[in-house]
């Protein structure tokens, strides 16, 4: 049963930030990051080749990695 509630608030909070991205798109602030960040959260039927697709784009590659890259180092500092 906790697995079920889990698995429907994942998809709820994806959702959510779904829609605050598309809403930050017209206002300042990161939201085609913020769509990302949801889709990676929710579940559906042909993510996986939707996330290949974006992995391809200069976008993904010019900033995603970047932030990616920042992450990792933090968490390297603390774990040491």
């Amino acid at each position: 049963m906790k697995s079920v509630v889990k698995h429907i608030a994942k998809n709820v909070g994806g959702v959510f930030l779904i829609i605050i991205g598309c809403m930050l798109i017209f206002t300042p602030g990161p939201g085609l990051l913020t769509i990302l960040a949801g889709l990676y959260i929710t579940s559906f039927p042909g993510k996986p080749a939707l996330v290949a697709r974006l992995k391809k784009t200069k976008f993904y590659q010019r900033y995603v990695i970047k932030i990616e890259s920042k992450i990792k180092s933090k968490f390297k500092g603390k774990n040491k």
